[in-house]
């Protein structure tokens, strides 16, 4: 079985074809999230993954981007501490293509930050 990482600043031949198989790998085990340093990339996988419920927003509550499994929760967190502790407003931009999942990810932003 192929490792994956789950920081594309982690592989240790950075190029175009380890970047997308580590994607890909990361895919097929249902690892619909990757960070690339503090970016989140996620990969609409176009079905339901048990990985939204209040547990899942419990679990990333107050850890630092890195320490757990990149999921949108974590950046949802971190935005929200930094806002807190700095006094700062903070922003999180969401992009794709159509049908990408930009919706389905800002709710999930959103019942976090709720």
């Amino acid at each position: 079985q192929q490792e994956d990482f789950d920081d594309l600043c982690n592989l240790p031949n950075l190029t175009e074809t380890t970047l997308l198989e580590n994607l890909k790998c990361r895919f097929l085990k249902h690892k619909i999230y990757t960070y690339a340093g503090s970016i989140l990339i996620a990969i609409n996988p176009f079905k339901f993954l048990p990985i939204y419920n209040p547990k899942y927003v419990k679990m990333y509550e107050n850890h630092q981007l890195g320490k757990l499994e990149p999921h949108i929760f974590a950046i949802a967190d971190v935005a929200y501490h930094t806002m807190l502790k700095k006094h700062v407003n903070q922003c999180i931009v969401i992009s794709g293509e159509s049908g990408s999942g930009k919706t389905q990810s800002t709710n999930f932003l959103i019942h976090c930050l709720t």
